[in-house]
């Protein structure tokens, strides 16, 4: 299970990048920030619909960091903003070894959609396809 959540995520993340690079949603990089709050907000969903206060506040801290994180990248370039997804994959990774919150496949979803979508956007950098 964990397996084929994770390689479906890495296509979700491929297809997803992949589809706002052709629309144009990287250029502005505001598409990319967004991406990073969204996925970030996730965990503290989860941990809510459990009803489990300590898990919520913990993932509640940790969603606002990577939205600040995200706020700030936007500003100074998509290269911090792909360093941002793929350090909340790795995030993603961590967390469903200690126990996450939500479905148990969902960490590997989501660190294999991140990361995948991070190193894309890293990719798209490097070959000046876009600005940094």
């Amino acid at each position: 299970m964990t397996l084929l959540a994770a390689l479906i995520g890495a296509a979700a993340g491929a297809v997803a990048i992949t589809g706002m690079f052709r629309s144009g949603m990287l250029a502005e990089r505001s598409g990319a920030a967004v991406m990073l709050i969204a996925v970030a907000l996730f965990f503290p969903v989860f941990a809510a619909s459990e009803g489990d206060l300590l898990a919520f506040s913990l993932h509640l801290l940790i969603f606002a960091g990577f939205s600040f994180l995200a706020l700030r990248a936007y500003k100074r370039g998509l290269f911090l903003l792909a360093g941002g997804l793929i350090a909340h994959g790795l995030f993603d990774i961590m967390a469903g070894l200690i126990a996450a919150p939500g479905p148990a496949w969902w960490p590997a979803f989501c660190a294999s959609f991140d990361i995948v979508a991070g190193v894309l956007i890293l990719q798209l950098i490097q070959t000046g396809k876009v600005a940094r």
